[in-house]
């Protein structure tokens, strides 16, 4: 997870800190498309937490927000809060794993897709398109009679 030239606590608190800033922080909006990176970063997370338990100026505030951060993340992926740091890393990491091979597979498969469209098929595709609006109008027409009608009834037992 980390470079081997990382040995020192807070020289791995400083990385995991930059790699949870820059997804979490900086790259929030993105967070729903590159799912496998925000996964493996999860682990980082884990990782930052443990490393900030060691540090003696951190302060109590702190630790308790990344405590609530790390349960809540924890709870996404249904790793126990009791489970061992260890553990929650690697399932974090082996998920991101997972993650990063479908995501690759799933690139592949959308330009293979964009490649094949024939014009039968765009044509079929308008074809749906305007009868899913012919059926929407149908509904908005059929519930705007219905109300009429109520209407009407409502308005002839006032009389």
């Amino acid at each position: 997870m980390f470079h081997e030239s990382l040995i020192k606590s807070k020289q791995k608190q400083g990385e995991a800190g930059k790699k949870v800033y820059q997804r979490f922080v900086k790259g929030k909006s993105s967070l729903n498309k590159y799912q496998h990176h925000m996964i493996r970063d999860m682990a980082y997370f884990e990782a930052l937490f443990n490393e900030m338990l060691n540090d003696k100026k951190a302060k109590v505030e702190t630790l308790e927000g990344l405590k609530k951060g790390r349960e809540a993340m924890r709870m996404s992926l249904n790793i126990s809060p009791k489970a061992k740091s260890s553990e929650a890393v690697l399932k974090f990491w082996a998920t991101g794993k997972m993650l990063y091979a479908a995501h690759k597979k799933n690139k592949k498969k959308k330009k293979k897709k964009n490649k094949q469209l024939t014009p039968e098929v765009t044509e079929r595709a308008a074809v749906l398109a305007n009868l899913k609006k012919q059926i929407a109008t149908a509904k908005v027409n059929a519930q705007r009679a219905a109300t009429i009608k109520a209407q009407e009834k409502i308005e002839e037992t006032k009389q």
